[in-house]
């Protein structure tokens, strides 16, 4: 194999696929990407074994066709490190030969035929999302997922596909968030179509999303999820289990409302915040005619009391939540204006941004 490559465009094919490279693994196979040349352009394969990218760089001059298989981490560097606008890449025996114009590097290189195969992007899609919505769903689904939980299946997103419609929906338990979009083309029946998609897999297709105005394809099969983009395929393991009937789960029978400009009341939360700890029963808000009333008190450190005028409607309650999960929902909405409909005390809140994003919180117990 010998290519001559971009230097940049090699740099962001090796830190896309040096995501998913293992860090630690008995097999050095998985510690290393696969780069083959052919067709002018040099495609970078890595995997886990739980997901795969295949990254498509056009910007080469392919001399030779070929494989080779080597260390990523090193390449990457090297890659990194040069202040050359191209180099050139060259297997020789067991090394590979990374060569700008004043330096050479010799690098190991592993067989090709012990990495493992890493599919990549055959037949229809099943669906496709514009890159600048599927960025939007993931940010605001992805923050509400299990970090560590027994149920497997709070440690994913489910993507619910019905009709022309699309929906990321996550919960640890404590809190959901559920973000809908349109789908650009495809369809499914009434039933529809839901699977639940490991978080590691989600952040990494939004490294690979720059143009919103792209097509991503989906394709969905057995247990497998495989995402297409201009430049790169993604495959990644679904996550087993099943999820809960979250739809149950969202209040129906809310009646009181809040309205606000969507920054003041982050400030406003991010201030009551301050003196606020898990003893002291997170952030009291105090719903009035008057307005929205925020307080908390740190045991030792003091107390905190912010005034804050809304739109204000229904009869007075007084009700506590988690104050890092109200910032967590606020932070992902993109419209000026929030709201927050309540029913008692003891029962979830529901934020709304918009008509594509709603997040259900519970409260703390008084």
């Amino acid at each position: 194999m010998k290519v001559i490559c971009n230097r940049g465009a090699l740099l962001e094919a090796l830190t896309v696929t040096g995501n998913v490279v293992a860090s630690r693994t008995p097999k050095p196979a998985l510690q290393c990407v696969k780069l083959s040349a052919g067709d002018n352009e040099l495609i970078a394969s890595a995997t886990d074994l739980e997901v795969a990218i295949v990254y498509r760089d056009a910007q080469v001059e392919v001399a030779e066709p070929g494989e080779i298989l080597v260390p990523a981490d090193k390449f990457r560097d090297i890659v990194r490190e040069s202040i050359d606008d191209t180099l050139s890449i060259e297997s020789e025996g067991d090394m590979a030969l990374v060569k700008g114009h004043d330096a050479l590097f010799k690098i190991y290189t592993q067989a090709v035929e012990s990495f493992p195969p890493v599919p990549g992007f055959e037949g229809q899609v099943d669906f496709e999302i514009k890159a600048g919505h599927v960025k939007r769903l993931i940010v605001q689904s992805t923050f509400a997922a299990a970090k560590e939980s027994t149920r497997y299946a709070f440690n994913g997103v489910l993507i619910n596909v019905k009709g022309k419609r699309v929906s990321f929906v996550a919960s640890d338990g404590r809190r959901l968030a559920e973000a809908r979009g349109d789908l650009v083309s495809g369809k499914t029946d009434k039933e529809g179509r839901k699977v639940i998609v490991p978080v590691k897999a989600l952040s990494l297709i939004d490294k690979l999303l720059d143009n919103p105005d792209d097509s991503v394809g989906f394709q969905i099969r057995e247990n497998q999820i495989t995402v297409h983009t201009s430049t790169a395929t993604l495959t990644s393991n679904l996550v087993e289990g099943q999820f809960p009937p979250y739809e149950e789960v969202i209040p129906k029978d809310c009646d009181k409302k809040m309205i606000a400009a969507t920054p003041e009341f982050l400030s406003a939360v991010r201030q009551a915040a301050l003196l606020a700890t898990e003893e002291g029963k997170g952030v009291r808000l105090a719903f009035s005619k008057k307005g929205l009333v925020l307080s908390s008190q740190a045991l030792g450190a003091g107390e905190s009391t912010i005034n804050f005028p809304c739109k204000y409607e229904g009869q007075e309650i007084e009700i506590r939540f988690n104050p890092v999960f109200l910032i967590d929902g606020m932070r992902v909405i993109d419209t000026d204006e929030v709201s927050l409909e309540l029913t008692t005390p003891t029962r979830p809140g529901l934020l709304r941004g918009g008509p594509d994003f709603l997040y259900v919180i519970m409260p703390v117990n008084q």
